[in-house]
């Protein structure tokens, strides 16, 4: 992302990524299996919904298809190793 790197803006990016961090430790049930914050795909899809809901904060047209195919992934992960996803086991 190419932003101005005032305090306004890196305000605005840190709030996005946290936001970002807790709607994806939420999609994948974060507390069943903390230990998936270790993989780079974690890193990259709060990355990622961050970017997204930098232009579009309201996310009008859904969350992006590449943030949903990998917390699909980082679903199968958590399955994979025990943990419950979506409330499910």
């Amino acid at each position: 992302m190419h932003i101005d790197q005032t305090d306004e803006e890196l305000a605005t990016i840190t709030s996005l990524l946290v936001s970002s961090q807790l709607i994806v430790n939420d999609s994948i049930e974060y507390s069943a299996y903390p230990d998936i914050a270790d993989s780079p795909l974690y890193t990259r899809v709060i990355i990622t919904l961050a970017q997204a809901l930098y232009y579009d904060r309201n996310l009008a047209n859904g969350q992006p298809k590449g943030v949903l195919l990998m917390l699909d992934h980082l679903d199968a992960i958590c399955l994979a190793k025990g943990g419950q996803i979506n409330g499910l086991k």
